[in-house]
């Protein structure tokens, strides 16, 4: 597993306007066309007040996390890994970046909805302390429910959280 934070082949750093076209290859290959973003939206995520929009790069950028937050929450708005590149930890290293950055700007709570079927990304949050929240049946089109996950603590939440560390 590579922990993005500690691995000098890969980087978070905070998104620019400049790297539309690379989100951009990277939504249309993470999800299938129904469930993509446009660009339009993307921009609207890169320009908006209270984003935080992070972006990791190996040789080319990999994933993208995209964060909205209003006063002491938070919500996860997307995030999106290469799919030759999952299963790598780079998703819960765009997601622990992203959680202390907002976490410096005094949120206290993060909320974010994910497909009831997509267990990788269940289970990734909840490794990262999500506890199952709410539902929310047709959330995403008819037969599409959502699961809304929560993060109750967030300014307690990196001692709570077990680091797991890479194998050799």
């Amino acid at each position: 597993m590579i922990d993005a934070l500690r691995n000098p082949e890969i980087s978070i750093l905070p998104a620019r306007q400049d790297d539309l076209n690379a989100i951009m290859l990277l939504e249309r290959g993470g999800f299938p066309a129904a469930e993509q973003w446009s660009e339009r939206s993307w921009r609207g995520e890169l320009l908006g007040e209270g984003r935080t929009i992070l972006i990791a790069r190996a040789q080319h950028p990999v994933g993208v996390i995209s964060i909205k937050t209003l006063g002491e929450l938070a919500d996860v708005h997307r995030l999106v890994v290469e799919p030759r590149s999952r299963r790598r930890g780079i998703g819960t290293a765009l997601v622990r970046a992203g959680l202390e950055r907002v976490r410096q700007h005094g949120v206290r709570e993060v909320i974010l909805d994910v497909g009831y079927g997509n267990e990788p990304a269940i289970a990734l949050y909840q490794q990262l302390g999500f506890e199952q929240f709410s539902a929310r049946r047709n959330y995403y089109g008819p037969g599409q429910d959502a699961l809304i996950l929560k993060l109750y603590d967030l300014q307690t939440w990196p001692d709570r959280i077990p680091v797991r560390v890479a194998e050799p």
